[in-house]
């Protein structure tokens, strides 16, 4: 059907406020061919909100994605790349369902 795999779909934060669907599409496209990508807008004002997601048309196209442009420092600011279906790992606290920091050793 038309879904798009989990695996094709990544995550984009941490983008200038002036990158739009096609710069988005120009930074991430020499990696694999790109079926849709966007940025995500305030609804209000139209305004990005620095994140969008870029869907590939292959997994391995989203792996060289992720492993060229996570943590690349553009404009200023320092890209977060990933699979949109992953979870957050590492240092963000710990993790669901797990003891609280207090109560370790």
């Amino acid at each position: 059907g038309g879904e798009d795999a989990p695996d094709c779909n990544v995550y984009v934060g941490g983008l200038a406020p002036h990158v739009d669907d096609g710069v988005l599409r120009q930074m991430f496209g020499q990696f694999g061919d790109i079926s849709n990508c966007n940025v995500i807008r305030d609804k209000m004002s139209g305004q990005s909100k620095c994140f969008g997601f870029v869907v590939f048309m292959a997994p391995h196209f989203a792996q060289a994605a992720i492993q060229h442009m996570n943590n690349q420092f553009i404009d200023g600011k320092t890209l977060q790349v990933r699979l949109k279906n992953q979870e957050r790992g590492g240092g963000g606290g710990p993790p669901p369902g797990g003891a609280p920091p207090w109560a370790r050793g």
